[in-house]
This record gives structure tokens, C-alpha cells and sequence, in this order.
């Protein structure tokens, strides 16, 4: 092991994966920052794998989607338009810390909570690679659909306190998602006739229309720009509100750390990945964290902490299954996958013998990755805050530009845009009368693994899977986390009554 870690760091610090470290680092910032700017910069590292050493081309990918999961909370925060991999639930919390001044705290809080996330998750991978085989095995295909099926609940959980509306929501961001070719059967479903449709509900339009257009419009009619309060603080003192944002993180060192596990341990399961880790993450924190039922959502820096530190060990534990069973962990992965195999490296247990000295480069990467794009984002802070004091009428046609092109990249067609306008007046429409606009997103994001699963599950144990403990484990966690959600907002809401009733008698 020793031996092998000496030739991962050897061949790892030679020109060509530090010029690919080099750069892959300002592609994964501009990627990361910008609203629905996720570039397809793995599809590209993926058409240039053949020509290339694999410790340049597998560097190159790692490290890009390490560092842009550290970027990626940024529009999620002074923005309110969620990355499409991640910072999903970043939302919840960023968005309104942001209006009220608060972005630099939010911010601060994020890259601590992705630093150490990132830390805990590379360390997974180090301590796993020797026992992981038998780990992994302790689950099947049942019981990462029902860790899936849990990413859902999860989400419907945290709706402002809607749970049924969530659920609804939830449940008809299935149904978008089951438009265009199954993939079970490869049978088109629900295309209505329309050819666009073949291929599904690009994530791209969906996340521009639900999130963008509303926001932007929202900027436009108030007349404000997004911080409306502290706005002199924010600018003048943006520097001393990120280093108070790290405070906090460091302040509830405990969140972190078990938030950072939640996402190592969810991670490590093939194909649930990020979005499910970061939603379980967010729902332990808030039913956990003393208040948390009725300050999450409101601007609460734990939201961030939580949700962030998850996503980010999701890097290092998705390596896990892999590199040794050659099952991608998510859509980067399996990319990776292929890398791998175009470039003659068979996934296995040949990576934990033959190629373990590249295994343990994945490990330095991710810390690499971590360790350089922190600091950079931290020094660039005060001018990327700048965006939330930026007049409305600069600000929301550049964001709905960006977005809209951002969306048209999906499958450069004249739809494209017409589902932005569609989702767009959708996400006005659910804005306007309350209605909890993640669920969709995150069912149209995990609706392909949920499906994919649950038919895999059927077809390998049939109901017999019901009687697995490890399964009837994460129903009893599922049943506890809705039962506990619903009574403690059945409370708040009884709260909210009695305080507006004392008011009015005042």
C-alpha cells in the first residue's frame, strides 16, 4: 500500500496531470458559478481519453467535478437557481440568507462545509479500497432503490412545511420524467407525438424555467437588487462575513462531520449519488439541530452546512463502487468508467492490485482539488458578492440570458426554449401560491435510478425483497423521518395560529 501511494503521488505530480489539473481549474470555476452553466466538459475529456495517458484524462475529470461541486452553491446562494448536479437543497437556506445581507456568511459556511465533506469523503475512499468488496455487499439493488425512493420523501419533507404538497409536486416531477424512451425497455412513453420528447425532459430547461425565470421576474417587478438589507455591510465588509461564515461551520463542527458521513455513506452506493445524499443530509440536520424545524428554509446557516458538506464527501465515496466493482456511482462516474476502459485499465479488482497506485491518485486528486479551489474562492468572495447588490434591471436580464442559452446547449433546438418558457410560467405559477418547487426537480433528477431499481429489485427477489433487514431498516427510518416531519410542522403551524390570534387581541 505504502509503495503504491509513493508511485500514485510520482506519477500524479508529472507535467501532464498538472497541466490538467491546471487546466481544468478556471473551466470548473466558470462552470460552477455560473447559472445552469454546466458545461459537458466530461463529455469532452471523454472524446480525448484515446489519445491520452489515463492518468492525464482520469485527473482531468476528478479533479473538474470535485472543484466544480465547490462552485456550485454560488448561484444556488445569491441566486436561488440550483446547480443541476447538486445544491439542490443550498437553496432552501442560501437564497434567503442572501436577501437578507447574509451571502457572504452563506458562502463562508459552504466552502468550509465542502472542505471538510471533501476531506471525509477522500478519506472513505483510502480506508474503504481495503474492505469495500464486503461492505458493498451488504446492500443490493433493493436497497439502493428504496435509499432513492428515501432522496424523495426527503425533499417532500422540507417543503416549507407543505408536506403534501410536496409529495404532489414530488410525484408529478415523476411523471415529467417518465416522458421519452424507458430505460428498461427502451420503449418511448408519453412523447404526445412530438419527436423532442423522445429523448425525456431535458434537466437543463427544467431547472432554468422552475428557477431562473421566476426569480429574475421577481427581481424585475420589486425593483431591488437581491440583498435588501445590509447592502453597505455587504460590500464594505464582505471579506470579515466569509471568515464569520467558516466560524460557523467550525462552530457546529459536529453537523459537519455527520453530514459528511451521511454523504460517504449514501455516496458509496452505485448510482444513488449527490442528490439523494445532500436531501438526506439537509432533513437529519433540520429534525436534529435545536430549532431547526422552524428556522430551516428561513435562512439558517446550518441548512448550508449540511447540505454542502454531504455533496461534497459524495465525490470521494462514488469512486468506491466504481473502481472496484466497475458500477459508476453517478452520471461523472460512469464517465469515468468509460475513460478507464477506452484507455485499457479494466475496473475491478485489478484496481485495487494492478492499478492501485491509480486508484490512490483519485484520493490525492480530490484532495488537490479542494485544497487549491478554497482559498481561490475565498479571495474572489467579496467581488463574486457583488451580484447580490447589482440593480435588477443589469442583473435579471443577464441571469436570464445566461440560463436561456445555458438551456438551449441541451439539444440546440428552437424547444429547448419553449420549455424554459413553459417551466418558466410553472415556476412562476407555484411561486405565486406556495407551491415547493424542489421536489420536481429532484424527482425528475433520481426518477431514472428510482426506476431502474425497483425493476431490478422486482425481477431479482420479487416482494421477497421486503423481508431483507437492511431494507426494512430504511423503511423504518423512512416511516420515522415523515412521522416526526409531519408532527413537528402540525406544531409550528398550531404555533403560528396561536401568535397571529395573540396579536390580533393585542
Amino acid at each position: 500500500m505504502l509503495e503504491a501511494a509513493i508511485q500514485a503521488a510520482e506519477h500524479l505530480f508529472t507535467l501532464g496531470p498538472i497541466l490538467a489539473m491546471v487546466l481544468m481549474l478556471p473551466i470548473a470555476l466558470f462552470s460552477g458559478i455560473t447559472p445552469g452553466g454546466n458545461l459537458p466538459i466530461a463529455v469532452v475529456i471523454l472524446g480525448f481519453s484515446p489519445y491520452f495517458d489515463p492518468w492525464v484524462t482520469v485527473t482531468a475529470l476528478v479533479f473538474y467535478l470535485a472543484a466544480n461541486d465547490i462552485t456550485e452553491p454560488v448561484p444556488s446562494i445569491l441566486l436561488g437557481i440550483p446547480g443541476s448536479r447538486s445544491a439542490q437543497a443550498t437553496v432552501l437556506d442560501g437564497y434567503p440568507m442572501a436577501q437578507k445581507g447574509l451571502a457572504g456568511i452563506a458562502l463562508g459556511a459552504s466552502y468550509m462545509g465542502t472542505l471538510v465533506g471533501g476531506m471525509i469523503g477522500a478519506l472513505a475512499l483510502l480506508l474503504a479500497l481495503p474492505a469495500s468488496r464486503e461492505l458493498l455487499k451488504l446492500f443490493g439493488s433493493a436497497e439502493f432503490f428504496m435509499l432513492s425512493l428515501l432522496g424523495l420523501i426527503a425533499v417532500a419533507v422540507v417543503s416549507a412545511g407543505a408536506f403534501a404538497k410536496g409529495m404532489l409536486t414530488a410525484a408529478f416531477g415523476l411523471a415529467i420524467a417518465m416522458i421519452g424512451f424507458s430505460p428498461i425497455d427502451g420503449v418511448v412513453r408519453a412523447n404526445f407525438g412530438i419527436e423532442y420528447l423522445w429523448d425525456g425532459v431535458a434537466l437543463g430547461p427544467v431547472v432554468a424555467g422552475l428557477f431562473a425565470i421566476p426569480e429574475a421576474i421577481d427581481l424585475v417587478v420589486g425593483d431591488r437588487p437581491i440583498a435588501r438589507e445590509r447592502l453597505d455591510v455587504l460590500i464594505n465588509e464582505a471579506s470579515r462575513d466569509i471568515y464569520r461564515g467558516i466560524r460557523e461551520a467550525f462552530r457546529h463542527k459536529w453537523l459537519l462531520v455527520r453530514s459528511s458521513l451521511i454523504g460517504t455513506f449514501v455516496g458509496m452506493m452505485p448510482g444513488v449519488g449527490g442528490s439523494t445524499a445532500h436531501w438526506i443530509a439537509y432533513v437529519q440536520a433540520r429534525h436534529t439541530e435545536k430549532g431547526g424545524v422552524d428556522t430551516f428554509g428561513k435562512g439558517d446557516v446550518r441548512g448550508i452546512i449540511s447540505s454542502d458538506s454531504a455533496v461534497n464527501a459524495v465525490d470521494g465515496a462514488e469512486l468506491i463502487p466504481t473502481v472496484v466493482f466497475g458500477i459508476p456511482g453517478g452520471g461523472g462516474m460512469a464517465i469515468l468508467l468509460a475513460i478507464l476502459v477506452l484507455s485499457g485499465v479494466q475496473p475491478g479488482p485489478a484496481m485495487l492490485t494492478t492499478h492501485l497506485d491509480l486508484t490512490l491518485s483519485l484520493v490525492y486528486t480530490v484532495v488537490i482539488a479542494n485544497v487549491i479551489t478554497i482559498p481561490i474562492m475565498i479571495y474572489a468572495g467579496p467581488y463574486i458578492l457583488r451580484l447580490a447588490v447589482m440593480p435588477a434591471n443589469i442583473l435579471a436580464p443577464i441571469v436570464i440570458g445566461v440560463v436561456t442559452l445555458a438551456a438551449y446547449q441541451t439539444t440546440y433546438s428552437m424547444e429547448d426554449l419553449l420549455l424554459v418558457l413553459a417551466f418558466g410560467a410553472l415556476g412562476v405559477f407555484m411561486k405565486r401560491y406556495g407551491w415547493p418547487r424542489p421536489p420536481i426537480l429532484i424527482a425528475v433528477v433520481l426518477s431514472e435510478i428510482v426506476e431502474k431499481y425497483f425493476w431490478i429489485s422486482m425481477n431479482t427477489y420479487g416482494f421477497e425483497m421486503l423481508y431483507r433487514p437492511q431494507l426494512l431498516s430504511i423503511i423504518a427510518l423512512m416511516i420515522v423521518v415523515v412521522f416526526v416531519s409531519m408532527r413537528l410542522q402540525a406544531k409550528a403551524s398550531e404555533a403560528e395560529v396561536e401568535a397571529a390570534e395573540t396579536g390580533k387581541t393585542e
